[in-house]
């Protein structure tokens, strides 16, 4: 029986770190790739979580891989789960259901506060991507706030979930992997890989 690891990401930016994570993690590896197909699929935002999970997961994974055994890693930040009284998605609920669905697994991968928080480990790589001096001090109340102060910093615009335009290639996703180790610890584990 093959094995399918899906990943479902909160928008485009979190599909090419996560991909760039997968391509990291694959270097780890004796023979530099995995007896487990790999699809990576956006759901455009936290709502997509309780919504469009399952649809994607039977209508466009399902469908290609006839037989497989399926482990999905719900990918998402912890922000909007911190202050509210009711928070938006009903994690176990979504495990349910995606169990029901055909899922054999499903893992949680939690960005602490959010993605932005943890492309800022790699500070000098995000400045340099910029062409901003390094050292350039950089205040905000959270991750996204910086991102988009830095940006602004270079006349540019940061949108969340939106193609980051190459910065991701240009991070050091070693560096970050290490820095959030504790919260990719899921993920490396689904792929087989110590980090």
């Amino acid at each position: 029986m093959g094995k399918c690891l899906v990943l479902f990401v909160e928008g485009e930016t979190e599909i090419e770190f996560y991909k760039a994570v997968i391509n990291f993690a694959r270097e780890k590896r004796a023979y530099k790739k995995f007896d487990t197909k790999i699809e990576c699929k956006n759901v455009y935002g936290i709502g997509g979580f309780k919504n469009i999970v399952c649809r994607k997961f039977l209508k466009e994974i399902k469908p290609n891989y006839k037989g497989y055994e399926f482990t999905v890693v719900l990918c998402s930040d912890t922000d909007v789960f911190e202050l509210e009284q009711k928070p938006p998605v009903n994690w176990s609920d979504v495990r349910k259901n995606l169990i029901s669905a055909g899922a054999s697994h499903v893992i949680f991968v939690k960005a602490k506060k959010s993605i932005e928080d943890w492309f800022l480990y790699d500070m000098d790589n995000i400045l340099s991507f910029l062409r901003l001096k390094k050292g350039t001090k950089i205040s905000g109340s959270n991750g996204y706030e910086k991102m988009k102060k830095i940006y602004r910093l270079a006349n540019k615009m940061y949108f969340k979930g939106m193609k980051s335009n190459g910065m991701v290639t240009k991070l050091d996703i070693k560096k970050i992997s290490l820095a959030v180790k504790d919260q990719l610890l899921p993920l490396y584990k689904a792929l087989g890989v110590e980090l």
